[in-house]
């Protein structure tokens, strides 16, 4: 038993990229369903996926998966909103939560496991605040970010896009992050990006 539970934050408008990008394909499958295959490979006590309630389609994929989706009736009032869903849904036992990000189809399932390994080995045992970011190759700071459950009370009462960052920007002192040997998983959020995606491959 772990005590981490994954939180697919999957409920974004797609402005920018002018049709639902999780339902994109990519190698075959959509993106959503990349993110979903490479958090399964680790046991969390569970995974949790924002959705918006009016996409059909991407509920129905999130719906092939063992997993407990959240149906997100405001998608725009922002990341914060859906994270905020997604933290008041865990239940009192919860140790930590992982979040990470729909849009992110080139994320590896190995830093998935090395940052809740990393948590486990460091922190559950002592019970400390925790908050563990991935940095990558590049130099890039960001998602997946893990969050122990001492800061769920913050995480469930913030709205807006901003995420969690004003939380690890307060709380630094309990920052530490976890090491990986690929590049960042950039987000699909325009054309752009989808025609860079599927031009770069891996």
């Amino acid at each position: 038993m772990t005590g981490i539970f994954a939180v697919i934050l999957a409920s974004g408008q797609s402005t920018r990229m002018g049709t639902p990008k999780l339902l994109l394909p990519w190698k075959g499958i959509s993106i959503i369903e990349h993110i979903l295959s490479n958090t399964f490979l680790f046991p969390f006590e569970g995974v949790k996926v924002v959705v918006p309630d009016s996409n059909v389609p991407l509920k129905r994929i999130v719906s092939t998966f063992p997993c407990d989706p959240i149906n997100n009736h405001y998608p725009e009032l922002g990341m914060g909103y859906s994270l905020s869903l997604a933290i008041r849904s865990l239940p009192p036992d919860a140790q930590a939560a992982l979040i990470l990000l729909g849009d992110q189809p080139k994320l590896h399932s190995d830093d998935i496991q090395n940052i809740c390994e990393s948590f486990l080995q460091k922190f559950l045992t002592k019970k400390e605040k925790s908050i563990i970011q991935m940095k990558y190759r590049d130099g890039f700071v960001g998602h997946p970010t893990l969050f122990s459950s001492h800061f769920f009370r913050e995480l469930a009462s913030i709205n807006g896009d901003k995420g969690g960052k004003d939380i690890i920007r307060n709380n630094r002192r309990f920052l530490s992050h976890c090491l990986s040997e690929y590049p960042y998983p950039k987000d699909i959020d325009t054309p752009e990006d989808y025609q860079r995606l599927m031009i770069e491959g891996d």
